[in-house]
């Protein structure tokens, strides 16, 4: 089952500049990057960025989510390696899920505290 990785590409912090590069923008590329380095996260996970997740206060943005599983929006990461590695570690726990829920003990330390909602999977 493919998880997607939904990237806010437009977030940014609210000292930037309006004209400087987005630091959203910049995680899209960072995750395209590291997907293309790990074939074997790039065959279960789905890039997508998107113009707005509405978290403007919590940048960068972004949001987890597959088929018959919980949803997570997360916030308030850089655009770094760290951030990355992170979010890697995390899809794979994800991943290996049946429902989404990954517990709290197998949380990469980084998500811990960036998270800002849950949503339950769609009904047939």
């Amino acid at each position: 089952m493919t998880v997607e990785l939904v990237v806010c590409e437009t977030c940014r912090r609210p000292e930037d500049p309006p004209d400087a590069v987005r630091p959203g923008a910049e995680l899209v590329a960072l995750m395209e990057r590291a997907l293309a380095d790990r074939p074997d996260l790039a065959a279960s996970v789905r890039l997508r960025p998107m113009r707005c997740l509405m978290s403007c206060r919590r940048p960068c943005a972004v949001a987890v989510r597959s088929a018959a599983r919980m949803s997570y929006v997360l916030g308030d990461f850089a655009p770094d390696e760290m951030t990355v590695e992170t979010l890697t570690a995390y899809l794979r726990a994800y991943a290996a899920t049946e429902d989404g829920i990954v517990p709290f003990k197998q949380w990469p330390q980084g998500v811990k505290g960036r998270f800002i909602s849950r949503l339950p999977p769609l009904e047939d």
